[in-house]
């Protein structure tokens, strides 16, 4: 009882502390996917809206309709600036294991990504396990909370501007995952860059060898050989890469 009297003492409070959460759990990773029940996204929205409560200064409720769905939409709008910036992160893995997938010749190897409910290549669905385990293992659903917690130090309720700063911001990090993509597939694209050269030259010389067959099979031994030889690297290239992204989302909130 005594919790109930709590929350509808500070009824609006509440409310504006669990709409930034639970905008932020619909697109974090781990705690977005589809894969997990509504309860417990809901569940756990209320937990940590009640534990995020704490540091919040009492909000008042807006006098009219347009001050509350301002309100509102600045909520929602920080929830998922939060939760997108940091799935930008996993799906600059992604995309660095459909190139890599593409390069290989296995384009057409596609499985169903439960978490973004899409198809992707096999190597792509491979680098998001991959992103997803190297995530949990340095806390980074730990991280995603406290971002979060800094976001009402930072921008309180009512407290959000929108500004081309903002906007600029944004597409610098959505372009990113591009950049990210390449720079981690980039071993594998330039070590199947020297072998089809090499495949060329052998195949102008000896016209009589099958290039297409040969070509195919020894891309993709090549491409998993790479791979695997990369894989100590990439818990580093993660966690460089989340650094970076608690930096960019410090500064959107600073910006907002």
């Amino acid at each position: 009882m005594e919790l109930v009297e709590y929350i509808t003492n500070n009824a609006s409070t509440f409310l504006f502390v669990l709409i930034r959460t639970g905008s932020m759990l619909m697109l974090a990773p781990v705690f977005g996917t589809p894969n997990v029940p509504l309860r417990i996204k809901t569940g756990l929205a209320i937990v940590l809206s009640l534990v995020l409560m704490s540091i919040v200064p009492p909000v008042e409720m807006p006098g009219d309709l347009i001050g509350l769905c301002l309100g509102i939409a600045g909520e929602l709008l920080i929830g998922f600036t939060i939760g997108l910036t940091v799935r930008f992160v996993f799906a600059g893995f992604e995309f660095a294991g459909q190139v890599s997938g593409f390069q290989m010749g296995l384009g057409m190897a596609n499985v169903y990504d439960p978490i973004n409910s899409v198809q992707i290549t096999v190597l792509g669905r491979l680098m998001s396990i991959l992103s997803l385990l190297i995530f949990l293992s340095i806390n980074g659903h730990l991280l995603v909370i406290a971002a979060l917690k800094k976001s009402f130090e930072t921008v309180p309720p009512y407290g959000t501007h929108l500004t081309g700063t903002l906007m600029q911001h944004i597409l610098h990090i959505s372009g990113n995952v591009f950049v990210t993509g390449v720079k981690i597939a980039a071993p594998v694209m330039a070590t199947l860059l020297f072998m089809n050269t090499s495949l060329g030259i052998m195949a102008r010389t000896v016209p009589q060898l099958n290039m297409f067959v040969i070509g195919f099979a020894v891309a993709t031994i090549v491409g998993f050989l790479v791979m695997a030889m990369s894989m100590p690297f990439f818990q580093g290239a993660m966690v460089r890469l989340m650094q970076d992204m608690w930096w960019r989302v410090f500064r959107l909130l600073e910006v907002m």
